[in-house]
């Protein structure tokens, strides 16, 4: 009977501390990608931002223009300075969308490359599922 007691305990030990072992695994992983998630959701909101900002400057760019060419009776803007720079502002808000893109996108190249390091050895032998069904979600 202590045998078989002491064979329990043992047992007991061991699957509490590949418990903790998984528990702790997955709490490095949740952290991670929260980490990604708060990453991108910032440079996501700056992307917003500069829509809004874009949305305003084409608004400001056609209101000029109807008003130039209603007040003013221009149909030819060549030359016209305030023209081009309005010109110039939405294209330097093109720039700046398209730059905060690629930083998302390099944020999840980094993030995937990561997740695909082999920092967890053996987690398909020991019968657990691999991390390649979590991979596809997105």
């Amino acid at each position: 009977m202590t045998a078989l007691w002491d064979d329990l305990k043992k047992n007991l030990k061991e699957w509490g501390t590949s418990a903790a072992e998984k528990a702790e695994e997955l709490g490095k992983v949740a952290a991670t990608k929260t980490e990604e998630i708060t990453k991108i959701g910032k440079v996501k909101l700056e992307i917003h931002q500069l829509n809004r900002d874009l949305d305003k400057n084409y608004s400001n760019l056609g209101k000029y223009v109807f008003e130039t060419t209603e007040n003013e009776n221009v149909t030819n803007f060549a030359g016209n300075e305030q023209f081009f720079s309005y010109i110039k502002k939405v294209q330097d808000l093109h720039k700046q969308i398209k730059m905060r893109e690629d930083k998302v996108k390099k944020i999840k190249t980094e993030y995937r490359a990561e997740k695909s390091t082999p920092s967890d050895t053996g987690t398909k032998e020991e019968g657990g599922k691999s991390s390649e069904n979590e991979s596809g979600k997105e």
